[in-house]
């Protein structure tokens, strides 16, 4: 038996989509996207989702919408300047960081808690300085962050917040789904995502000028799919105006293969959660009697949050036991990675980036050399949690 670290949630209905795609010939973005889209946002309860071709362009969109000289920051919050600061959690995904240095931001780190692997409250409080300018929260694996104290800061502070939930997608902290407690939120539907559209991403938004904006940017800065062309001084139509740039942009677009996914597995997402639900608390009662001999810790999930589990996180005593159990699971057949990238600020690249560490980052740290996770996916049967296990026990029997 082998355990991957995902398997593919789609079938029969998702290829029928696709196929009907491609025989109509229409396959660039067009009205399945559309679709997605409003389904995407009657889900999240959100009146714009924005779909673009990666979780990471998410993010990318995002902050070049708040950098942009046309964004008008909401009322009472702090604008975006050349080497605005934005803090962010140690423990998370390189391209959470990249996209604020690209934007012309800099990137505060801050600690994470190991039993949780979400930021720190109280560290990202003790971050705020007079250049900060923004919040990223970023729901790691599953968890949500502690968004009371988050919001309060940013409420109080002035701080513009923008949501990474690109592992977090059907997570609810207090009732309010991950994601759309800021101004923005992003959302991820690679492979191996809660959903899947093969690659792609979502942006959700309130404000109108603001996903007008992240239309406009996701598409070269053109006014085509703009719901508000009069704003931007055109809306004429005719031929030029098909080609009106107003703005910079990229292109970020999504395909209607990928809205074509997105429209089955949306209406999947919910079973699917239920079902890593299930796996995860069979396999946290099975390795019970090793959490209870402190052999290894698996997440908590923080106070007041409803989870979706993203991957099944676990951290042992010290960094020679969790090699060892890597490398005993990996002979076993099972796959297994690092807790999403370990400490950031421990990677290479940061060497090159202009940031700032704000404290300590020693539980990043310990969760960056302690800890590892597999696979977690709607697909886990009893046998493969019977497998992983039984593994897990053999090596701390041995």
């Amino acid at each position: 038996m082998r355990i991957k670290l995902s398997e593919p949630t789609y079938g029969e209905d998702e290829i029928a989509e696709v196929m009907e795609s491609l025989r109509s010939t229409r396959v660039t973005m067009g009205a399945k996207c559309l679709a997605f889209e409003q389904a995407f946002a009657a889900y999240s309860g959100a009146r714009h989702a924005i779909f673009v071709n990666s979780g990471s362009s998410a993010n990318l969109l995002a902050w070049f919408a708040i950098a942009n000289v046309l964004f008008q920051p909401p009322p009472g919050k702090r604008a975006w300047r050349p080497g605005a600061e934005v803090i962010v959690p140690a423990v998370t995904w390189s391209t959470t960081l990249w996209p604020i240095v690209q934007a012309g931001g800099v990137p505060v780190l801050v600690d994470c808690c190991p039993k949780t692997l979400q930021m720190r409250p109280e560290a990202v409080e003790a971050a705020i300085g007079p250049d900060t300018v923004a919040l990223c929260p970023v729901h790691a694996l599953g968890n949500a962050c502690y968004m009371p104290a988050l919001t309060e800061l940013c409420d109080r502070h002035g701080l513009i917040m923008m949501e990474d939930t690109c592992e977090a997608l059907g997570t609810r902290h207090g009732g309010t789904l991950a994601g759309r407690f800021g101004l923005m939120g992003t959302y991820s539907f690679f492979f191996s995502h809660h959903i899947t559209t093969i690659e792609g991403g979502m942006v959700v938004t309130d404000d109108d000028a603001l996903a007008d904006l992240l239309r406009c940017l996701r598409a070269h800065g053109w006014t085509r799919d703009l719901a508000d062309k009069a704003r931007w001084g055109t809306g004429s139509g005719g031929l030029a105006e098909r080609f009106t740039f107003v703005n910079t942009g990229f292109n970020l677009r999504p395909s209607e293969i990928n809205g074509a996914f997105g429209l089955h597995q949306l209406r999947k997402l919910e079973g699917f959660n239920a079902e890593r639900r299930r796996a995860t608390l069979a396999l946290i009662e099975g390795l019970a009697p090793l959490i209870a001999a402190g052999d290894i810790s698996v997440m908590e999930v923080t106070p007041g949050a409803d989870p979706a589990f993203f991957g099944f996180p676990l951290l042992c005593r010290d960094p020679a036991a969790r090699d060892a159990l890597a490398a005993h699971l990996d002979a076993a057949g099972i796959e297994i990675r690092p807790i999403i990238c370990g400490n950031m600020a421990r990677q290479p690249a940061m060497a090159h980036v202009r940031h700032r560490i704000a404290g300590s980052l020693d539980g990043a740290d310990r969760i960056m050399a302690c800890g590892l996770y597999f696979g977690m996916h709607p697909g886990y049967g009893e046998d493969d949690i019977a497998f992983v296990v039984d593994a897990v026990r053999r090596y701390f029997q041995s």
